[in-house]
């Protein structure tokens, strides 16, 4: 399905996106250039049809160059790159269209590894796009591994597992050589405080917390949040914050923390919790909020760490309903992209 150059005459130096004859032929071409891509974002962005219909077709190699276009449209379908608003709608239709396509049983057989058949960004934006429930489902089965058979990738409430939440933190481009992102662990397991264990071994291995440590940690099995030891800068006791973007935690959990903040030499008037229910319309968004607040600490070094999850706590609170929804949207699609990319590194 494919799209062929074709002859252009002088007026139409720039067919189509800023590309010149020469980017327009090179888009066949095994290596295109990174001038022609980028050239070609930013048209699609601005809502040009026939280059979000170009990058479908670009996308669909199975090559460095066909990744290229794959990333550039779930970026602008996610949000990650500027577009105009309803993009991602079209970006969708247009997957829709080729996956239909695909369903046709006359070009079945040439599309049989294809990225319409097997794990790819592409796939996820169809399965964006589709409405039957068990479509969905099967979809969910061939793109994710361990998710429950009772939701699907794009169900808006849908829990962020550990795979999902490590992902993105292997991908964070900002992380400071001062600060550690450690795995996602459960606070609990058996009777025993997993969070205190790791921080033990920590400390004797290096003696000391040497570095703000992050730690994303799931409590009952159904709820994240994120754990910060640091010491504040001039100050020689190391202190912990914990940031929650629901209600608080029992008791229980906070005495479970206290306790690994032990290990590490936090008193537990040197925990301080960031709490309260931001989540209306990011529902079972606390793993999304986790991953957020992880980014914001990685772009902040020179702020305490407590000022700057406050500050995130605060400005989100003042996002309008509409913008929050977006984010629920957008930090969704987002999470897929680094979990696929994580599984599926670069050819």
């Amino acid at each position: 399905m494919a799209i062929q150059p074709t002859a252009l005459s002088p007026t139409q130096a720039h067919y189509m996106s800023g590309l010149t004859i020469e980017q327009f032929n090179g888009l066949f071409e095994k290596n295109i250039s990174p001038e022609a891509l980028a050239s070609l974002a930013e048209s699609a962005g601005n809502g040009s049809l026939e280059s979000i219909d170009l990058l479908h077709n670009i996308a669909l190699r199975q090559d460095n160059e066909g990744r290229k276009a794959e990333n550039i449209l779930f970026d602008l379908f996610s949000g990650k790159l500027p577009a105009k608003k309803g993009i991602d709608k079209e970006i969708q239709e247009t997957s829709k269209k080729l996956y239909q396509l695909h369903l046709n049983t006359k070009i079945k057989k040439h599309l049989k590894d294809s990225k319409l058949t097997t794990p790819s960004k592409l796939l996820y934006i169809v399965g964006s796009a589709i409405e039957k429930v068990i479509d969905k489902i099967s979809l969910t089965k061939l793109l994710m591994k361990n998710e429950p058979e009772e939701s699907t990738l794009w169900d808006n409430n849908r829990m962020t597992t550990s795979d999902e939440i490590d992902s993105s933190n292997k991908n964070n481009p900002t992380l400071p050589s001062n600060m550690t992102i450690n795995c996602s662990i459960g606070l609990m397991q058996n009777g025993y405080n997993l969070l205190a264990d790791v921080i033990e071994q920590k400390i004797l291995n290096n003696k000391t917390l040497d570095k703000c440590e992050l730690f994303p940690i799931n409590i009952n099995d159904n709820h994240w949040v994120l754990a910060v030891f640091y010491q504040p800068e001039h100050k020689q006791d190391m202190k912990c914050v914990v940031f929650n973007s629901y209600q608080n935690v029992s008791p229980e959990i906070t005495n479970e923390i206290a306790k690994a903040a032990e290990k590490a030499g936090i008193i537990e008037k040197d925990i301080t919790y960031i709490e309260g229910n931001i989540q209306q319309q990011v529902p079972n968004g606390c793993g999304l909020f986790v991953v957020e607040a992880i980014k914001q600490l990685t772009e902040n070094t020179q702020q305490d760490p407590y000022d700057t999850l406050k500050e995130f706590q605060e400005s989100f609170i003042k996002k309008t309903m509409a913008e929050q929804k977006e984010f629920n949207i957008q930090n969704r699609r987002q999470l897929y992209s680094n979990y696929h990319d994580s599984q599926y590194p670069s050819l």
